[in-house]
């Protein structure tokens, strides 16, 4: 008697061909990032409403990916990229003392300008007035775009602004970023030093 595929099974199945999707979309677009986006294990968890990553495994709910690629399959080629340029950067390795909320924000800013400013067809969206403002201004200073120096720049603002552009950048979940106690686990540190090799 042939099987029948379970929902969990069919869930799980249509998980791997999204993503498989996402991926070629990006390489034919950015063939020079094979390695990076090559380099992430899936790892299935329930409940998340995003991607999320550790620098090892990139994690996803089954119910979020499929709903997301129905409704805006576009917008999961830009939070597969997000997240790989989270690791090229080396961003998850970088918290160190700093307000981890500040930090964040500034990490997904520096992101979304690098994706922005490679206007490439797989990753293209229309620049909201929060974002051309943001883009703007950072233009005007030519200080570079580093999560360093826009987590500088946003400790002096109002809480209002830092919220906007909280939820104008946010774009993946930071849940399984190294805390500092972790650091020097073998896994993420070999986990860094690959990714220090891709960059």
């Amino acid at each position: 008697m042939a099987h029948i595929q379970t929902q969990a099974e069919w869930e799980e199945e249509m998980s791997k061909k999204i993503l498989t999707f996402v991926w070629q979309e990006l390489y034919f677009d950015l063939r020079f990032l094979e390695p990076a986006l090559s380099a992430f294990t899936y790892k299935r968890m329930d409940g998340l409403l995003s991607f999320a990553t550790d620098g090892m495994n990139l994690y996803f709910s089954a119910e979020w990916l499929l709903r997301v690629f129905e409704k805006n399959s576009a917008f999961l080629n830009r939070a597969y990229l997000h997240t790989v340029f989270h690791c090229l950067f080396r961003q998850l390795w970088q918290v160190g003392n700093r307000n981890v909320r500040l930090f964040n924000i500034a990490c997904d800013i520096a992101v979304e300008y690098t994706i922005d400013s490679m206007d490439k067809g797989s990753t293209k969206r229309i620049l909201s007035w929060i974002r051309t403002q943001m883009y703007d201004s950072l233009k005007k200073e030519e200080t570079g775009v580093s999560a360093a120096i826009l987590y500088r720049r946003l400790s002096t603002y109002s809480e209002e602004k830092i919220e906007a552009l909280e939820r104008e950048f946010y774009t993946d979940s930071h849940i399984f970023w190294p805390k500092e106690e972790e650091m020097q686990s073998p896994a993420l540190v070999s986990a860094k030093n690959s990714w220090d090799k891709r960059a």
